[in-house]
């Protein structure tokens, strides 16, 4: 057998591993609707390549064939399905007598992985090693019943891969298209090569006119270094006392326009404040005003009232007797004790309350000379750290002052190949360890990063050039990474103390991360002194070490510890910078709040003090009342003692809510009274200080404006200069390679004006010569070298196309002829075949261009017995699948196919056309294995070992083999 096992595992509905062996020609795969059985055609076809999911009935995703689980079983996650193969007869072109293909997906990542005899392959090597076998997964070698109705119903063009598969054409053909894309290619090689050829062609004749011209350059170059040099200088000089005045002016008037700027905010902040409090005011004296206005209204009315009271009381004492007359004397004495104790009362409360305002008065005003001393403190403290902060962003633009070789090529860094940076640039330490990454570079920190060598040998003949000191240059290029072995890693790494490897505490650009780990790989980081001892004797002081702090034991053991009075360095300067902007800030709130509080408890004195003085208005006003009533009580009491008449007036009870309450009404008005005086003199002082604040602002507008305009002027004249200034400087970089400070020591006694006159016609000579190649000579050789190379390259390209071109016409001989010889064969097998299968009739293929045989369609035919009809089309479903089947078959007679899968082939025949196609399948016994999946009772009759597929699990398919002669015995026992 050809196909000799087939292994499944989690393919479809196949859950668990199923193993359908073949060693008989004919085998049948039988079994309910829904069961299964076409799957094993459906995984015959995947491992052979098949790629489009609807082809294979699954879904809208590869990984949908993977067993998705049922009610009794949970899903898998991996199909795997290998097909082994019988090669003694070498059908596939390999040496090994078994072959085993397979295909396997996983759920997890949906991709497909192949092996071909367990050794990892691609699916194009596959499809190699089946080429022209006829086991092409587009053959009719594997066919169903889809395929059997496409096959009669296709256009004629669409029939002819079947017959080239059979004829063994594919191959050809497929040698063919990588032939001609190789010859596609070549042609596009040689237009390119072409036009390269051509371009280089055009370049060498202009080529020597440049080099003339480059001459040319060079003397007028050499004329123009001499004069320029000393003009340069001149400039620069001039620029930079330009500069140094323009900054002078600019300080000062920087400094008059923060000042008036942080006073014109700190007076809006204080002008918003008093439009609020001024607001606060109105809305309390509206409210005041109000209730003061209800209270006189029930003042009139109580008034009202003991008028008409005290009209009652005065005729009573005009015309009733004397015992009548003394009760009602005894009543108006009661109510004049009242008044006079009420007014008494609050003239107490008046005189206890201006001493507690006091009091109070003396406790802001110490308050307040509190808060202006610590005003004074902070502001003192605010302007130390706004000083440090002027002084460290001077020395940050210019953090190479004391070191004159790397301050030199720093400057001239934009017209120098490959300057990188200093390291102090490029390695940034994080925010707490600056000092410990500033101790473990030490010097390092100013060493100059470059490109490559050349850069760095660049940069230090411009500093010999120049005489400009020395420095050091670290190339990117020969940056290793240092890294410590796996044992003191081991043991850092599990040290008390240890915080990491200062590499961790280093942010950079990606492309420095080898500068970083040549630097800082193998250099420890520890919290204290006392734990880097301990780690360094672990590690038998083998490594750096250094702290938080910045204390170091080196390599050996020796220690170095401390503190300096300027450990100010370029990578702790801007640590430092950030710390100070974080206390500045913080020191700036602290001022604005303390700014609040004095203003707040200037406004409290303020009130105070003018509630003690309407507290002593209202004082007064009481004390004389409290004398008024106190005369009147003692008027109305001496009346009442003078009638002797013996009354019990004494004894009456007396009604005097009425006084009660005109009493308290006097004493609410003279509250309101009094607070509204208050409010409206604190309001009068508010809109008075908003009017100071408001003309003082428009003038401090006016003054910031001044400095704005003339700062803006200064700014744009200083930049026009500094712009001026670094292109002389930039000319003396690129043009001459020269520092200012060198080209001072080249510098000749010129007169100015007529030097720059012949640097401008020196230029414009230069000009006119336009663009100059000073390496045309070169460029010249070069070009011609390549030009014959080229035209050398393009003959052996013409020579590939001439080859090609004629393996294309034998391959296409070579097909024209295969192809005919076995169309023919097939076409001679044809009618037999169809005689068999209808019972008579005839039947032939025929091409549709026979001039064109590489390309042509192939028509199909047929004259079934007793009918005469000419277009395929015409004939029943049942009819088109036995055409099929006929030419399926004439193609086995004609060669030979090791093996051939049919899925329901039959389904559209009727019973005596089963029988008819089930008998002829049987002629090819011994010469082809046959496995077909039916349900038709004819077809298995034919079959010698029978598969059944059943369902006994929901959704999980099993396999049931029976031999066909052990079957039809245990019929013949049961029917006996």
């Amino acid at each position: 057998m050809f196909l000799k096992r087939i292994e499944l595992q989690g393919f479809k509905s196949f859950a668990n591993k199923t193993v359908l062996q073949f060693d008989q020609d004919i085998t049948g795969i039988v079994g309910p609707n829904g069961c299964g059985k076409s799957n094993i055609n459906d995984a015959i076809r995947w491992v052979l390549g098949e790629q489009s999911v609807k082809s294979l009935r699954s879904g809208g995703n590869m990984s949908d064939i993977i067993f998705s689980g049922s009610e009794q079983k949970k899903k898998v996650n991996m199909a795997k399905v290998s097909l082994v193969f019988d090669n003694s007869r070498r059908i596939f072109d390999t040496p090994f007598d078994e072959v085993e293909i397979a295909r396997q997906i996983q759920r997890s990542n949906n991709e497909a992985t192949y092996t071909i005899n367990r050794t990892p392959c691609r699916l194009k090597d596959i499809q190699e090693l089946i080429m022209d076998t006829g086991l092409g997964r587009d053959s009719l070698s594997i066919i169903s019943q889809g395929n059997i109705s496409a096959f009669a119903d296709a256009k004629p063009e669409e029939r002819r891969s079947l017959f080239e598969e059979a004829a063994g054409v594919a191959k050809y053909k497929k040698r063919k298209q990588a032939s001609l894309s190789k010859l596609e290619k070549t042609k596009e090689n040689l237009d390119r090569l072409q036009d390269i050829i051509d371009e280089l062609d055009r370049q060498l004749k202009p080529l020597e006119k440049q080099a003339e011209k480059a001459r040319q350059y060079i003397a007028y170059r050499e004329e123009l270094s001499d004069i320029e040099i000393s003009v340069l200088v001149e400039e620069i000089e001039s620029y930079a006392q330009t500069i140094a005045a323009l900054q002078k002016s600019m300080d000062d008037q920087n400094l008059n326009y923060t000042n008036d700027t942080e006073l014109l905010e700190e007076k809006e902040e204080r002008l918003n404040h008093l439009k609020k409090s001024a607001y606060q005011l109105d809305s309390r004296i509206q409210s005041l005003q109000q209730e003061y206005t209800k209270v006189m209204e029930e003042s009139v009315d109580l008034e009202k009232q003991k008028i008409e009271l005290d009209e009652k009381r005065k005729y009573t004492l005009q015309t009733a007797d004397l015992a009548e007359q003394k009760k009602t004397l005894y009543t108006l004495k009661e109510e004049a004790r009242f008044e006079y104790e009420d007014r008494k009362k609050r003239f107490e409360e008046l005189d206890e309350q201006a001493k507690e305002k006091n009091d109070f008065f003396r406790q802001i005003s110490n308050r307040l000379d509190q808060i202006v001393q610590e005003e004074r403190q902070a502001s003192s403290l605010f302007q130390k750290t706004l000083n440090r902060k002027h002084i460290l962003r001077s020395m940050m633009e210019s953090p190479y002052q004391h070191q004159g070789g790397v301050k030199v090529i720093m400057e001239a860094k934009n017209s120098l190949y490959g300057i990188e940076g200093t390291i102090a640039q490029l390695l940034k330490a994080k925010p707490e360890f600056g000092q410990a990454i500033s101790n473990a570079l030490g010097g390092v920190m100013y060493q100059i990063v470059t490109k490559d060598e050349r850069s760095a040998r660049n940069a230090i003949d411009f500093l010999k050039r120049n005489r400009s000191g020395r420095a050091t240059f670290l190339p990117l290029s020969v940056c290793s990474p240092r890294y410590p072995n796996e044992r003191q890693k081991a043991i850092v790494e599990q040290s008390e103390g240890v915080l990491g490897w200062a590499c961790d505490f280093v942010e950079n650009d990606s492309r420095y991360n080898s500068l970083k780990s040549r630097l800082l790989g193998n250099i420890v980081v520890t919290d204290t002194l006392e734990h880097a001892n301990e780690v360094a004797k672990r590690i038998h002081y083998s490594l750096k070490i250094v702290t938080k702090d910045g204390d170091i034991v080196h390599t050996g053991g020796a220690m170095s510890g401390g503190r300096s009075r300027s450990n100010t360095n370029p990578i702790t300067m801007q640590e430092e910078m950030k710390e100070i902007e974080t206390r500045l800030s913080h020191q700036k709130s602290n001022l604005e709040e303390l700014h609040e509080k004095q203003r707040e408890y200037e406004q409290k004195k303020k009130s105070i003090e003018d509630q003690k003085v309407s507290l002593q208005i209202e004082r007064a006003k009481i004390e004389n009342i409290v004398q008024v009533k106190k005369e009147k009580y003692d008027s109305i009491c001496a009346d009442y003692n003078v009638i002797s008449v013996d009354s019990s007036a004494e004894s009456i009870e007396l009604d005097d809510s009425l006084i009660q309450a005109i009493a308290k009404n006097h004493a609410k008005k003279d509250e309101l009274s009094r607070n509204l005086t208050v409010e409206r003199q604190n309001r009068f002082g508010v809109g008075e200080a908003m009017e100071k604040l408001e003309e003082e602002i428009r003038s401090l507008r006016r003054s910031v404006n001044v400095w704005v305009q003339t700062l803006h002027k200064q700014e744009m004249e200083l930049a026009t200069t500094k712009t001026k200034q670094s292109s002389a400087l930039e000319r003396l970089n690129t043009n001459y390679q020269m520092t200012y400070e060198f080209a001072c020591s080249k510098r000749k006694e010129v007169d100015l004006p007529k030097a720059k006159e012949l640097v401008r016609e020196l230029r414009a000579k230069i000009k006119r010569l336009g663009n100059v190649n000073l390496d045309a000579p070169q460029e010249f050789e070069e070009i011609k070298e390549r030009y014959t190379f080229l035209t050398s390259q393009k003959e052996d390209l013409l020579d590939a196309s001439k080859q090609i071109l004629e393996a294309i016409d034998q391959m296409d001989k070579t097909m024209v002829e295969n192809f005919t010889t076995m169309f023919n064969k097939i076409n001679q097998e044809l009618d037999g075949v169809f005689k068999a299968m209808f019972g008579g009739g005839k039947a032939r293929l025929s091409l549709v261009d026979p001039e064109d045989v590489l390309n042509t369609g192939i028509d199909i035919d047929v004259q079934p017995p007793g009918k005469t009809i000419k277009n395929i089309q015409s004939f029943s479903g049942g009819e088109k699948a036995l055409i099929a089947i006929s030419v399926l078959f004439s193609i086995l007679q004609a060669r030979l196919i090791p093996l051939c899968i049919f899925d329901e082939v039959e389904a559209a025949l009727d019973q005596s056309n089963v029988e008819r196609f089930a008998k002829y399948l049987a002629h090819f016994r011994n010469q082809s294995q046959f496995i077909v999946v039916t349900h038709r009772p004819g077809t298995m009759e034919q079959c010698d070992t029978l598969y059944g597929v059943t369902m006994q699990q929901d959704g999980v398919s099993q396999i049931l083999k029976v031999m066909l002669k052990d079957a039809v015995q245990y019929i013949d026992k049961e029917g006996r």
